[in-house]
């Protein structure tokens, strides 16, 4: 008899917890990016201004909060020989106008990519990034360190356990020519450690096929341009095939700023393409440092699946140029 009692007693306590397990999977917090043609951030949306669907079904929208707390950035900056001399200077100015924009509760590192050169870690001054940025995009030596994917997957790891709103920047031509890394172990690694990651591009991006459905935000070197996959002449079709699915996919953004089409050169004494490329920047920098908590109510999940988020139609009526950053996947509890 207490043998069934002590049975009965399990199988009690088995559907209790798994009772448990099914309320904590109920929700997910997110963190959406919305802004505009130019890369501000839109303030003031609440729950009821979104709408998501997965697989035909809808996503439950249970709560939105707009957070501008203190963030940490990781800066992975390209040098070596395959960076024009238009491209050093770009860089040089892009990490200076994100610097100077940063908040004192804000915290940066630097990885150098493709270059023997000493990064910075979190914590240290700003003072020290700069440094060992300018030592490093001064070198036109050959290249002698990781690959731009290989800096990324090395950094990842100064981050230490998650935070909220924390971010990743490559400038970059590209991200290929890697040691280790390839996109599919950096994807990975950005959702495990919860990071968006943006890109300020030295090169061609192409932006075919980056997602499988939906409308998809996409970057053209004149900003910001919404484009359906696959469709529409100003989606790339050439360039490098990993920056776009990288960024987009974890929730961030890459912006073209140098196409490398060799057309035009970068005067850093002129005073509109240095406005060009500070906008490129500040953009980025808004769109790290502006967000959405999220909380949503997904289906039960046995597997990461598609997701579509967008603005109602109501609120778009007002504000028809919002773009969505977020990330493309939800995974299961």
């Amino acid at each position: 008899m207490s043998s069934r009692i002590l049975a009965l007693f399990f199988v009690i306590l088995s559907m209790v917890a798994g009772s448990m397990a099914q309320q904590a999977c109920q929700a997910s917090e997110v963190t959406i990016g919305v802004i505009g043609a130019n890369g501000d951030s839109f303030r003031g949306l609440a729950a009821q201004d979104f709408a998501a669907i997965m697989q035909k079904k809808q996503v439950a929208v249970k709560s939105v909060t707009f957070d501008d707390g203190p963030r940490r950035v990781l800066f992975v900056v390209e040098s070596g020989k395959r960076l024009s001399n238009d491209g050093r200077k770009i860089a040089h100015e892009l990490l200076k106008t994100m610097l100077n924009a940063g908040r004192p509760q804000d915290s940066f590192a630097l990885v150098i990519a493709r270059t023997a050169g000493q990064g910075a870690k979190f914590g240290e001054n700003k003072n020290a990034l700069t440094e060992a940025a300018d030592r490093a995009l001064d070198s036109t030596g050959k290249d002698a360190g990781p690959g731009v994917l290989d800096a990324v997957m090395e950094g990842i790891e100064w981050f230490g356990e998650p935070r909220l709103g924390d971010a990743i920047v490559i400038v970059a031509a590209d991200t290929e020519g890697n040691h280790k890394a390839n996109s599919k172990s950096v994807a990975a690694a950005l959702e495990k450690h919860r990071i968006r990651m943006f890109g300020l591009a030295l090169g061609p991006v192409s932006a075919r096929n980056s997602v499988a459905s939906g409308t998809a935000t996409s970057t053209e070197s004149r900003g910001l341009a919404q484009v359906t996959p696959g469709v529409g002449s100003i989606v790339y079709e050439t360039g490098d095939d990993n920056f776009f699915p990288l960024t987009t996919n974890s929730g961030g953004l890459v912006l073209v700023v140098l196409n490398g089409a060799g057309s035009r050169t970068y005067n850093s004494e002129d005073a509109r393409a240095r406005q060009e490329v500070n906008q490129k920047a500040t953009a980025v920098f808004n769109m790290i440092f502006s967000l959405y908590r999220m909380q949503v109510e997904p289906p039960q999940l046995a597997h990461p699946e598609g997701w579509t988020l967008n603005i109602n139609e109501e609120v778009r009526k007002h504000a028809p140029a919002m773009f969505l950053l977020y990330p493309r996947e939800l995974g299961p509890c």
